[in-house]
């Protein structure tokens, strides 16, 4: 019912709101912490002026950063970041495994993520995209061989992400895939009623709660939104358009939960054409429950 719904809401919103007290498992590189209003995250470091940043993702410890960037005038990945953070000093580069990549079609990289045990580091590469990841070896670097997983579908597959074990991409279509041991089963469409058509970035928290994704505001608008979709049972609601200034008339995209999920990042870009700057944000995930509340 309607009100059983409202209830289980209630308490989802409240075990959360719980959660979210406890200490951040780790000092983030920007300590100008964000609430309600999104604000751009380490300015100068991460976001330069002049260039296009994208797809964040955060090691477990925080001692790693990586992101997609670009300077070029046409919309395409040139390039996977990474930020390090040792005895206090923080050091930029391209990791060796980006140089190294065998680009078979077009040289195009990007959107980086991490898995969970901080052990590989997936990302979609050439052109058009296939989902590729990279093993940590033990001197804490990646391997030049690049992996191509296997998950991929008959269409362009893009950004991948995790919830636990589970891990998520997208066509157009939100797709799953289960571990079994260190490999992935086959994905499956990830069954949820919005789920037909134009579902960007799905995000699903650990818990399996609720999602987070990027889709159209409407079937004719041209731009971007951020929504959110929590579970009902075996089901889904419809998704919401997140609160708190978050969306704008340009493009929001890519969201990711941090670590501790405390925080949620996304990139916004000014214009898809002529690549318009686009930078990365971060905001209070608990706010956003907040907004969001039943």
């Amino acid at each position: 019912t309607l009100l059983t719904m409202r209830l289980f809401h209630f308490i989802l919103t409240i075990s959360f709101l719980a959660l979210s007290c406890e200490k951040k498992t780790f000092d983030y590189i920007d300590k100008d912490y964000p609430e309600a209003e999104p604000k751009i995250f380490a300015e100068g470091i991460i976001n330069t002026p002049d260039r296009l940043q994208q797809n964040i993702s955060i090691s477990n410890d925080g001692t790693e950063y990586y992101f997609t960037q670009t300077d070029g005038e046409i919309w395409r990945y040139e390039r996977i970041l990474r930020i390090s953070i040792k005895d206090g000093q923080v050091a930029l580069d391209t990791p060796q495994f980006v140089e190294a990549f065998p680009f078979e079609n077009e040289r195009f990289i990007g959107e980086p993520m991490l898995s969970p045990d901080n052990n590989y580091l997936y990302f979609i590469a050439d052109y058009p995209p296939d989902i590729f990841s990279t093993k940590r070896l033990a001197n804490g670097d990646w391997s030049l061989v690049s992996i191509k997983n296997g998950l991929s579908t008959p269409k362009d597959d893009w950004y991948v992400t995790f919830s636990g074990d589970d891990l998520l991409f997208t066509n157009g279509t939100a797709y799953l895939s289960s571990k079994d041991k260190e490999a992935y089963r086959p994905a499956k469409k990830f069954q949820a009623p919005f789920n037909n058509e134009d579902v960007r970035d799905p995000v699903l928290s650990k818990d399996g709660t609720f999602m987070i994704l990027s889709m159209k505001a409407s079937a004719k608008a041209d731009q971007s939104d951020l929504f959110i979709s929590f579970k009902e049972g075996e089901d889904w609601s419809s998704p919401q358009k997140l609160q708190n200034k978050i969306n704008t008339e340009a493009f929001e995209f890519a969201p990711y939960l941090s670590p501790d999920e405390q925080f949620l990042f996304f990139t916004r870009r000014e214009s898809w054409v002529n690549a318009g700057y686009s930078n990365i944000y971060w905001v209070s995930l608990e706010a956003i429950m907040r907004a969001h509340e039943h």
